[in-house]
């Protein structure tokens, strides 16, 4: 797909290309780190944890873009921030967690730089409006050797995963990450700041819901309650108010 842009656009700048390299060389580090936060807290604690970039991309666009969210995104924030912790059953560590506060700490960074990699997209895009799906190729390159780079730091590579654990890994490249970000990558320049980081916290949620229905988890009251407040939080920022005014109109 990249291949066929670039010959019907040209080009692809090099502030661009650098932009979507830093980005995607920050999301390698968010994978490391954001492995390591599943394996010490849990997973239910570590996607919420890294939902912290629900806070960093608007902010980043701020500091640099100029373009500041809305006081009513803003004035969401603290309530998006209970929601997560509710919905991650944050509020007293799991007994079985092999490190939770090295897991939180991990958790948190790594949403860091998740919000780095969606702000350098959204950033990389503008520079070369024309270009959708060469900023993801960078991106994911820059990603790839960095992974690999940690993969070897820390103690080698090991592909040996069998015919079902490949599987599943081209899968989770194919759909979980490059398809996702091609389409991130379209929508980003056309949606609202606020309303993207807001919708991205779906993520989160759909982790804790499908870990209850398909992988037997059970969610408390808390985490349920928790859920409930993060939808309702997407659906006013993201105009749902709005959108029922303008039917009640006509």
């Amino acid at each position: 797909l990249a291949w066929l842009e670039l010959r019907r656009y040209g080009r692809f700048p090099p502030k661009a290309i650098l932009i979507a390299a830093v980005s995607g060389a920050a999301l390698g580090i968010d994978y490391v780190l954001w492995a390591q936060s599943v394996l010490d807290a849990g997973l239910g604690v570590s996607t919420v944890l890294i939902s912290v970039q629900v806070i960093v991309f608007p902010a980043l666009v701020w500091a640099f873009g100029g373009s500041r969210p809305g006081w009513l995104f803003i004035g969401c924030v603290p309530i998006m921030i209970i929601g997560m912790l509710l919905t991650g059953g944050v509020f007293g560590a799991d007994e079985t967690a092999a490190n939770p506060t090295r897991g939180a700490i991990f958790g948190v960074l790594s949403g860091v730089l998740y919000g780095v990699y969606i702000f350098g997209i959204h950033h990389s895009r503008k520079v070369a409006g024309d270009f959708v799906v060469a900023p993801v190729q960078v991106g994911t390159i820059a990603a790839g050797v960095m992974t690999a780079v940690a993969g070897l730091t820390l103690g080698g590579l090991d592909f040996d995963l069998g015919w079902a654990g490949w599987g599943w890994m081209i899968a989770l490249a194919v759909c979980g990450q490059a398809l996702s970000w091609v389409l991130l990558s379209i929508s980003s320049p056309l949606v609202p700041v606020p309303m993207t980081a807001a919708l991205m916290l779906l993520q989160p949620l759909s982790a804790v819901v499908l870990g209850s229905l398909i992988a037997g988890e059970r969610l408390q009251a808390g985490q349920w309650i928790g859920a409930v407040i993060v939808a309702l939080i997407v659906w006013v920022v993201g105009g749902g108010p709005e959108a029922l005014t303008r039917r009640r109109r006509r």
